[in-house]
């Protein structure tokens, strides 16, 4: 069964450097086998298993993809949030590989003679990596060329033309998902290492939030679109989750009853592909030579990653009401205020950072004492909140170095961030607060029901430097709790225009116990928090925010086409 999980991956990664080598290297990709190829299913099929490894070529949630937020902090200062990046100096044709290959795909599928059942699959899955490549895009550089063709040497007028509107591009990509849906094998009988209907609608709906609230937060900006109507994006967004919350398919929250782990184990399992949640993974396979560092970087070498106080504060207590956490700081310190905030609020905090007497390996026997504040860069943790996202401590090489591979699974999209799509969503078009969806997330962490905290009632309240509604407070706030670690609070920082959050502030750590620590003392704020980067962050993060929230355009490009404009700022 487990070799069945892991086929796609495998053989995806065998027939591009294996059997293919002889297809691709004969012709150019735009010529290849014209006269031999794209005639059967299994043409078709072959052509798309090279976009599987390329479209998520990533192996460990956290290590890899939860940078550039406000919620860790992973060895330097991001370049992003401290307004670091220089302008790119080359060019993008790299980046648009896979979208041409796609295209390539379009222009040749029609001539397959087998029967359209037999390749529906694949040309749904055609739909939804042109819309993934082109969503990468369209969040790093905005405005965009939308090509559904293959452009040629000669296809002078289309090279040099300028950008189209993000809100097309947005449009286009939208579409594409559509097709996918109507394309696309239920999750029943493509299973969820493999594209589905259930993974096109769970990521038209991350889509098409992302530009309702870009849109909505940036208008008025350089970075918005003169006309734009966010409303079409949330109820797009709203129509997806509900056609897969309504819909006849295999959905849910992963829930055993068991509050204190069902969220914890979420994560760690090496094979879901019977868990409902999880609409798209990838699967591994160590003995093949196809495995992922995810439990060494977690349960062994720490690698100088740290969850940020300011992640930490944002969980409730356990009554569900806004937790005094600086109050509590003052009197509890290191181990004592770990083990107590894991106590006193959702289990979900617990959950995500490792708490003083947590298993970290049954191979080993390793638990964890304290956090390593005062260790080298492999084993550092520089705020004392060190992430647990994705431990398992039953799996065969946690509690051992990065070099004994693992096989934990690498979740691509799941149910819980389609309720919160949903909510957020929901909530934008027509001030609807999504309880009941909101609640199957609650309930699964054993919190009390979804509630509308009045916002000055918070210690620790959020600025985002624009005014928002104590229930739209609260449902990001879900969001952020939720999807802790995940990898999309960049995402969700960058479309919310909520520089306000970072700039010009510091990581905080812990509040430090100088006891267990006797020959260690690390700078301290004014509340005894840990400070680690006072002296690499002086001033906090210096976000560029008339600058920052796109990448500038390669200066090649704009040498080579006078039509193209550079992105503000740069």
């Amino acid at each position: 069964m487990k070799k069945i999980t892991v086929c796609i991956w495998i053989l995806l990664a065998g027939w591009i450097f294996g059997a293919c080598e002889d297809f691709i290297d004969l012709q150019p990709k735009d010529r290849i086998g014209m006269n031999d190829y794209w005639k059967t299913a299994d043409d078709l099929g072959n052509y798309t298993l090279q976009f599987y490894p390329v479209f998520m070529p990533n192996t460990a949630m956290v290590s890899e993809t939860a940078v550039d937020s406000d919620d860790l902090f992973f060895g330097s200062p991001s370049s992003v949030l401290n307004g670091m990046r220089a302008k790119s100096t080359g060019n993008w044709q790299g980046e648009w590989t896979s979208i041409r290959n796609v295209n390539i795909f379009f222009e040749n599928y029609r001539r397959c003679e087998s029967p359209f059942d037999s390749y529906r699959q694949y040309l749904g899955e055609a739909h939804f990596f042109r819309a993934w490549f082109y969503f990468n895009l369209l969040k790093k550089y905005g405005d965009l060329p939308w090509y559904s063709g293959v452009l040629q040497l000669d296809s002078e007028d289309e090279l040099m033309r300028p950008r189209d509107p993000r809100t097309l591009v947005a449009d286009s990509i939208l579409a594409d998902l559509d097709n996918a849906v109507l394309c696309l094998h239920s999750r029943a009988q493509t299973g969820n290492c493999r594209i589905s209907k259930e993974a096109a609608l769970a990521f038209k709906s991350r889509v098409a939030l992302y530009e309702g609230t870009w849109q909505k937060y940036h208008a008025g900006t350089e970075f918005g679109t003169p006309g734009a109507d966010p409303d079409t994006y949330f109820r797009q967004c709203v129509s997806a989750a509900e056609e897969l919350m309504n819909g006849d398919y295999k959905t849910g929250i992963y829930a055993t009853g068991n509050p204190d782990e069902d969220y914890f184990k979420l994560f760690g399992f090496d094979n879901m592909s019977n868990i409902d949640e999880v609409l798209l993974y990838k699967a591994f396979n160590a003995a093949d030579g196809f495995g992922n560092t995810v439990q060494g970087y977690i349960t062994y070498n720490n690698d100088s990653k740290a969850v940020t106080w300011d992640l930490i504060s944002s969980y409730l207590g356990l009554d569900g009401k806004p937790y005094d956490y600086s109050g509590v700081s003052q009197t509890a310190k290191g181990n004592d205020f770990l083990t107590g905030i894991a106590a006193d609020c959702d289990p979900r905090l617990k959950s995500t950072v490792w708490i003083p007497g947590d298993r970290m390996s049954a191979v080993t026997g390793a638990y964890f004492t304290k956090p390593p504040i005062d260790q080298g860069s492999l084993q550092l943790c520089q705020t004392g909140f060190m992430p647990k996202k994705t431990a398992n401590p039953n799996a065969p090489n946690a509690g051992q170095s990065w070099e004994v591979r693992g096989e934990t699974g690498f979740i691509i999209l799941r149910y819980g961030e389609v309720l919160l799509n949903y909510a957020e969503a929901r909530y934008e078009l027509d001030r609807t607060v999504a309880y009941d969806q909101l609640n199957l997330l609650r309930s699964r962490a054993g919190m009390p029901a979804f509630t509308v905290h009045p916002k000055h009632a918070d210690s620790n309240r959020q600025d985002y430097g624009y005014e928002i509604s104590d229930a739209l407070y609260e449902i990001r706030r879900e969001r952020r709790v939720e999807m802790a670690l995940e990898g999309y609070r960049d995402e969700d920082l960058m479309r919310w225009a909520a520089h306000s959050l970072f700039q010009n502030k510091r990581p905080a750590g812990y509040p430090f116990n100088q006891s267990e620590f006797p020959e260690f003392h690390p700078p301290l704020d004014a509340d005894g928090r840990i400070d680690y980067w006072v002296n690499t962050l002086p001033e906090g993060y210096r976000f560029r925010e008339k600058q920052d929230y796109l990448y500038s355009i390669p200066q090649d490009e704009l040498t080579l086409n006078p039509n193209l404009k550079q992105n503000p700022g740069w």
